[in-house]
Protein backbone atom coordinates (compact mmCIF):
# COMPACT_ATOMS: atom_id res chain seq x y z
CA UNK A 1 0.00 0.00 0.00
CA UNK A 2 1.71 3.27 -1.04
CA UNK A 3 -1.37 5.56 -0.62
CA UNK A 4 -1.11 8.43 2.18
CA UNK A 5 -4.41 8.36 3.01
CA UNK A 6 -5.44 9.18 6.40
CA UNK A 7 -6.90 6.78 8.91
CA UNK A 8 -10.54 8.00 9.50
CA UNK A 9 -12.79 7.83 12.57
CA UNK A 10 -15.80 8.75 13.25
CA UNK A 11 -16.15 11.86 16.46
CA UNK A 12 -18.83 9.63 18.59
CA UNK A 13 -15.91 6.62 18.38
CA UNK A 14 -12.68 8.98 19.54
CA UNK A 15 -13.30 9.18 22.98
CA UNK A 16 -15.08 5.93 23.23
CA UNK A 17 -13.93 2.84 24.11
CA UNK A 18 -10.97 1.03 22.21
CA UNK A 19 -13.54 -1.35 20.78
CA UNK A 20 -15.65 1.33 19.77
CA UNK A 21 -12.54 3.11 17.83
CA UNK A 22 -11.49 -0.26 16.25
CA UNK A 23 -15.09 -0.69 15.06
CA UNK A 24 -15.33 2.55 13.73
CA UNK A 25 -12.01 1.52 12.00
CA UNK A 26 -13.36 -1.09 10.48
CA UNK A 27 -16.87 0.14 9.59
CA UNK A 28 -14.74 3.12 7.67
CA UNK A 29 -12.85 0.55 5.94
CA UNK A 30 -15.73 -1.56 4.77
CA UNK A 31 -17.59 1.47 3.40
CA UNK A 32 -14.92 2.33 1.16
CA UNK A 33 -14.84 -1.36 -0.07
CA UNK A 34 -18.30 -0.89 -0.35
CA UNK A 35 -17.47 2.60 -2.62
CA UNK A 36 -15.38 0.31 -4.11
CA UNK A 37 -12.26 1.87 -3.32
CA UNK A 38 -9.64 -0.76 -3.46
CA UNK A 39 -7.17 -1.28 -0.79
CA UNK A 40 -3.85 0.97 -2.10
CA UNK A 41 -6.34 3.89 -2.13
CA UNK A 42 -7.25 3.33 1.70
CA UNK A 43 -4.78 4.62 4.65
CA UNK A 44 -2.24 1.61 4.86
CA UNK A 45 -2.44 2.14 8.62
CA UNK A 46 -6.82 1.88 8.67
CA UNK A 47 -6.05 -1.01 6.31
CA UNK A 48 -3.55 -2.54 8.94
CA UNK A 49 -5.49 -2.26 11.91
CA UNK A 50 -8.89 -3.36 9.78
CA UNK A 51 -6.49 -6.92 8.63
CA UNK A 52 -5.40 -7.00 12.44
CA UNK A 53 -8.91 -6.89 14.32
CA UNK A 54 -10.06 -9.62 11.38
CA UNK A 55 -7.84 -12.03 12.57
CA UNK A 56 -8.58 -11.04 16.16
CA UNK A 57 -12.16 -12.03 15.26
CA UNK A 58 -11.58 -14.87 13.66
CA UNK A 59 -9.45 -16.38 16.23
CA UNK A 60 -11.67 -15.75 19.12
CA UNK A 61 -14.68 -17.19 17.19
CA UNK A 62 -12.56 -20.81 16.32
CA UNK A 63 -8.78 -20.45 16.84
CA UNK A 64 -6.11 -20.25 14.04
CA UNK A 65 -8.28 -22.73 11.98
CA UNK A 66 -11.39 -20.26 11.30
CA UNK A 67 -8.66 -17.30 10.35
CA UNK A 68 -7.13 -20.15 7.62
CA UNK A 69 -10.74 -21.14 6.47
CA UNK A 70 -12.22 -17.41 6.21
CA UNK A 71 -8.81 -15.54 4.95
CA UNK A 72 -9.24 -15.09 0.94
CA UNK A 73 -5.49 -14.44 0.33
CA UNK A 74 -3.68 -15.24 3.23
CA UNK A 75 -0.18 -14.64 1.93
CA UNK A 76 -1.39 -10.90 1.46
CA UNK A 77 -3.42 -10.83 4.77
CA UNK A 78 -0.61 -12.45 6.94
CA UNK A 79 1.53 -9.63 5.61
CA UNK A 80 -0.84 -7.07 6.56
CA UNK A 81 -1.41 -9.02 10.31
CA UNK A 82 2.50 -8.73 10.58
CA UNK A 83 2.76 -5.11 9.68
CA UNK A 84 -0.17 -4.28 11.70
CA UNK A 85 0.89 -6.00 14.75
CA UNK A 86 4.30 -4.56 14.41
CA UNK A 87 3.00 -1.26 14.33
CA UNK A 88 0.66 -1.34 17.11
CA UNK A 89 3.26 -2.82 19.21
CA UNK A 90 1.88 -6.24 19.29
CA UNK A 91 5.01 -8.09 20.09
CA UNK A 92 4.02 -10.86 21.71
CA UNK A 93 0.79 -11.57 19.38
CA UNK A 94 3.26 -10.97 16.39
CA UNK A 95 5.23 -14.01 17.67
CA UNK A 96 2.37 -16.14 18.68
CA UNK A 97 0.87 -15.16 14.68
CA UNK A 98 4.29 -15.64 13.18
CA UNK A 99 4.30 -19.25 14.99
CA UNK A 100 1.68 -20.63 14.45
CA UNK A 101 1.82 -19.25 10.36
CA UNK A 102 4.90 -21.37 10.33
CA UNK A 103 3.20 -24.08 12.13
CA UNK A 104 0.18 -24.38 10.34
CA UNK A 105 2.23 -24.41 6.64
CA UNK A 106 4.46 -26.83 7.71
CA UNK A 107 1.43 -29.55 8.13
CA UNK A 108 1.21 -31.95 5.80
CA UNK A 109 -2.45 -31.88 3.80
CA UNK A 110 -3.79 -34.84 5.60
CA UNK A 111 -2.46 -33.48 9.14
CA UNK A 112 -3.85 -29.67 7.96
CA UNK A 113 -7.23 -31.13 7.32
CA UNK A 114 -7.70 -32.42 10.62
CA UNK A 115 -6.89 -29.60 12.28
CA UNK A 116 -9.08 -27.70 9.85
CA UNK A 117 -11.52 -30.31 10.27
CA UNK A 118 -11.65 -29.27 14.39
CA UNK A 119 -8.34 -30.76 15.58
CA UNK A 120 -8.65 -32.73 19.09
CA UNK A 121 -10.29 -35.85 19.16
CA UNK A 122 -10.45 -38.37 21.50
CA UNK A 123 -8.12 -41.00 20.05
CA UNK A 124 -4.47 -40.83 20.76
CA UNK A 125 -3.80 -40.40 17.15
CA UNK A 126 -4.09 -37.06 16.75
CA UNK A 127 -0.83 -35.89 15.10
CA UNK A 128 1.50 -33.80 16.66
CA UNK A 129 1.37 -30.53 14.33
CA UNK A 130 -2.38 -30.65 15.52
CA UNK A 131 -1.78 -30.87 19.09
CA UNK A 132 1.07 -27.85 18.49
CA UNK A 133 -1.78 -26.19 16.25
CA UNK A 134 -3.98 -26.68 19.59
CA UNK A 135 -1.38 -25.69 22.07
CA UNK A 136 -0.90 -22.14 19.74
CA UNK A 137 -4.46 -21.66 20.11
CA UNK A 138 -4.57 -22.17 23.56
CA UNK A 139 -1.79 -19.79 23.77
CA UNK A 140 -3.62 -17.13 22.13
CA UNK A 141 -6.41 -17.22 24.97
CA UNK A 142 -3.66 -16.74 27.55
CA UNK A 143 -1.97 -14.19 25.54
CA UNK A 144 -5.56 -11.72 25.11
CA UNK A 145 -4.81 -11.20 28.76
CA UNK A 146 -1.26 -9.97 28.89
CA UNK A 147 -1.36 -8.16 26.06
CA UNK A 148 -4.64 -6.58 25.18
CA UNK A 149 -4.30 -5.87 20.89
CA UNK A 150 -7.46 -3.90 20.98
CA UNK A 151 -6.26 -1.41 23.21
CA UNK A 152 -3.09 -1.66 21.00
CA UNK A 153 -5.48 -1.19 18.12
CA UNK A 154 -7.21 1.63 19.34
CA UNK A 155 -4.45 3.33 20.43
CA UNK A 156 -2.68 2.96 17.39
CA UNK A 157 -5.40 4.53 15.46
CA UNK A 158 -5.69 7.43 17.65
CA UNK A 159 -2.02 8.47 17.25
CA UNK A 160 -1.75 9.08 14.12
CA UNK A 161 -0.64 12.30 13.37
CA UNK A 162 -3.20 12.47 9.91
CA UNK A 163 -6.04 11.63 11.82
CA UNK A 164 -9.32 12.30 9.99
CA UNK A 165 -12.24 13.05 12.62
CA UNK A 166 -15.44 13.25 10.86
CA UNK A 167 -19.60 13.34 12.58
CA UNK A 168 -20.87 10.25 12.46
Amino acid sequence: ITSQQPVVLTSSSIDSSDEDVVEANVSIVDAMHAALLRTEEMSPVAVRSYYVDFYLTQALEGGFAQYVFTAVDRSETDTLIREGMAGMGADAHLDLFNRAVEEFDGLSEADEEHYLDGGLDDSEDTPDGVLRMEELDGEFEELLESENITALNAAWLRAQPELLVLDD
